[in-house]
């Protein structure tokens, strides 16, 4: 791995990663703030004005009272998935496709780096700030409940919860950044680094309906578990393990591959 050109990665897309830790940090200090542990009849009364299809498929339609569960209905649910699933389809796309459909991959060749240095350092960033992200978000929903609702979030559960669903995230970035370094052509790499985690985000929307749509929740990323029941769950959430292993197998394969490859440059 290069530092150097771990240094230049992260100035270059620090901005963006500030910018999506922003408004989930702003979700987050939301959702806290709402959370009223005397009245929780007023907000799951919310649940009636939607169709009840559509508060299942966007995972809602469990009856939660405790801060922790809340979050991880209300926000780890949906939005904890699709809104980190943007970022990184976007840095995945910019690390390596975009720079060489422009061309401007060859600077990184023409230093003494090697190919599987290079490949090595744009995939572990692209790690390092889903961890970055994830770890800021933790850091604030911790804070932000011990001020305005001391005691309440179950600190160690919410961890567990935030862990997995970095280790989603991680998987979900190495299926973008395997099809960025397969392609030379930019928009088809986002094509197929974007359609497949959208793909598996509507089949877990889609198998929430209702329970004979199910299986096809099962064959989605996404729905390898259910963020209320972790939280609930006092074991350690061992899906976590498989979605590690997923995005390392992918980052190795990548790096096999990429090493090989004739690139356009």
């Amino acid at each position: 791995m290069s530092a150097a050109l771990l240094k230049y990665t992260a100035r270059k897309n620090w901005v963006m990663l500030l910018i999506f830790f922003g408004v989930l940090t702003m979700y987050l200090t939301i959702m806290i703030s709402m959370y009223d542990p005397e009245d929780m009849e007023s907000i799951t009364s919310m649940l009636e004005l939607f169709p009840e299809d559509l508060m299942q498929a966007m995972g809602f339609s469990q009856l939660v009272t405790d801060l922790t569960s809340y979050l991880a209905s209300w926000l780890y649910g949906l939005l904890m998935f699709a809104f980190p699933m943007v970022y990184c389809i976007i840095l995945s796309n910019r690390l390596v496709a975009k720079k060489v459909d422009n061309g401007s991959f060859a600077c990184f060749l023409a230093t003494p780096v090697s190919r599987v240095r290079v490949i090595m350092t744009l995939g572990t960033y692209a790690l390092l700030s889903v961890f970055v992200l994830f770890a800021g978000l933790f850091g604030v929903g911790v804070a932000f409940s011990e001020i305005v609702h001391p005691g309440l979030l179950e600190i160690d559960r919410f961890l567990m919860l935030n862990i997995t669903v970095m280790l989603v995230n991680m998987a979900v970035i190495m299926i973008g950044f395997f099809f960025s370094c397969m392609f030379n052509d930019s928009s088809l790499a986002t094509g197929f680094g974007a359609g497949i985690p959208i793909g598996f985000l509507l089949m877990n929307m889609l198998g929430g309906v209702s329970d004979d749509l199910e299986i096809i929740k099962k064959l989605s990323l996404y729905g390898w578990f259910d963020p209320v029941e972790l939280v609930r769950d006092s074991g350690f959430p061992l899906i976590g393990l498989v979605y590690a292993g997923i995005a390392l197998v992918l980052l190795t394969s990548v790096v096999i591959i990429f090493r090989r490859r004739r690139l356009p440059l």
